[in-house]
């Protein structure tokens, strides 16, 4: 079993410098592209992995993103994602929810990573 020390320590999850999460950035665009944002668009205020289930294949990231829909003005949203390594379907590796505020935000949070080890945040949002 892991302790929460070794999984989240700065030299194993670093901040944005030493993991940015490139392909979980492109991922969130797909996600919201396919669902009738301008997932190009987006800008990310912050992608960070919150929690992980080891052996390491359940990830929970959370994120905060300005977007906008098609033919609507930007909008501010905070988003959990779950991302699960060992599975090949699109569907069931990869799941989002956004949500206008930040508690429904942390409540989501709180929802998806019972089970999970979560981290500190190294700043708050």
């Amino acid at each position: 079993m892991f302790k929460r020390s070794e999984c989240f320590s700065e030299s194993r999850f670093g901040r944005a410098d030493m993991f940015q999460n490139k392909r979980t950035q492109k991922d969130v665009r797909t996600w919201f592209s396919e669902n009738g944002y301008r997932g190009g668009s987006l800008t990310f205020q912050y992608l960070e992995l919150y929690a992980i289930k080891p052996p390491g294949w359940e990830q929970i990231y959370t994120f905060e993103v300005d977007v906008q829909k098609i033919d609507e003005e930007r909008k501010h949203v905070y988003g959990v994602v779950f991302d699960d390594e060992s599975l090949t379907k699109a569907i069931e590796k990869f799941r989002v929810d956004i949500s206008l505020d930040k508690v429904a935000h942390q409540k989501k949070l709180d929802e998806w990573s019972i089970g999970f080890i979560a981290q500190k945040p190294a700043k708050k949002h």
